[in-house]
């Protein structure tokens, strides 16, 4: 009755989607009439019964002609994407502002990872994903960690990158069909002079091995309460993006936030890259996965 299957998700939007075409023929009375309706529930396994997405469906459109209906589910942190709050949290960590965020939207919490950071944060009609997202950035100026935030069978869950390698690598020699690697300077910052709140300069931190390559491209920062300002400034710092895009045999285990390690002959590219994107598609009997990566820095 499925006759294409696109799951896929991506660092940058919260919310995992799964898009499906159903077979619907209209003149044909034996064949079973599927028509998951608004607000149903969709879950999606692998062969193994391992539960990979739950959500509800969002849009479906019945193409009369063709005899198939198009269907698109997302998972329950589209609620974060599309909610607004005002909050004044003051010596409240990222996970407990999470927590009060997630409670508020009757949204159920996993295993969110531990900062042990007070942020100091008002928020006036904010997104919900985008407080949530901004009380973890605050922790990882200070403590140079990075993070992820998913749904896990029905529960938010936010996750430290860098923990979690899949054990499958991405070889030329085994799974990779197509792959293209780039370099991006455009993006570059390799100064960022730091001021106090009363804007008197106080210090610099640079990249100088790149501004002798590209010239210098400068932010600043202003001081905040309880932060430590160089590692703040530091990690403002951006440097020359290493980006990978691949086509590989599927598998389950590549999805956004994981590392993976990669072995490419065609574009010469060896190491541990971040997976920021994906998505895996069932159609004609095949399944492929499609990733967009970037280099990871060993700092």
């Amino acid at each position: 009755m499925v006759s294409e299957i696109t799951w896929s998700g991506s660092v940058e939007e919260v919310a995992r989607k799964l898009e499906l075409n159903f077979l619907y023929p209209l003149h044909d009375h034996y064949a079973p009439k599927v028509y998951p309706n608004i607000g149903e529930e969709l879950f999606l396994y692998d062969d193994k019964d391992v539960e990979l997405f739950r959500g509800r469906v969002f849009y479906n459109e019945r193409l009369g002609e063709q005899g198939t209906i198009q269907v698109t589910a997302y998972d329950d942190a589209i609620r974060l994407a599309k909610s607004k709050g005002t909050y004044n949290f003051k010596g409240k960590t990222a996970e407990a502002i999470t927590k009060i965020v997630c409670n508020d939207l009757g949204m159920e919490i996993g295993q969110l990872a531990p900062t042990g950071i007070p942020q100091k944060m008002l928020c006036n009609d904010e997104g919900m994903y985008e407080i949530i997202h901004k009380a973890y950035e605050g922790a990882s100026k200070q403590n140079k960690k990075k993070y992820s935030i998913e749904m896990r069978q029905g529960k938010l869950c936010v996750d430290e990158v860098g923990k979690e390698i899949v054990e499958v690598p991405i070889s030329s020699d085994t799974n990779i069909l197509e792959s293209s690697y780039s370099e991006n300077a455009e993006e570059v910052i390799n100064r960022v002079r730091i001021y106090d709140e009363k804007e008197q300069y106080i210090g610099v931190v640079e990249d100088k091995e790149l501004i002798d390559l590209v010239g210098i491209f400068q932010d600043v920062y202003t001081k905040e309460q309880d932060k430590q300002a160089g590692t703040v400034a530091s990690n403002m710092l951006r440097g020359i993006e290493q980006s990978m895009e691949l086509t590989t045999l599927g598998n389950t285990s590549y999805v956004s936030g994981k590392l993976v390690n990669i072995e490419d002959s065609s574009t010469k590219q060896m190491g541990l890259f971040f997976i920021v994107s994906d998505s895996h598609s069932w159609s004609g009997g095949q399944y492929t996965t499609n990733m967009c990566l970037r280099v990871v820095r060993i700092h």
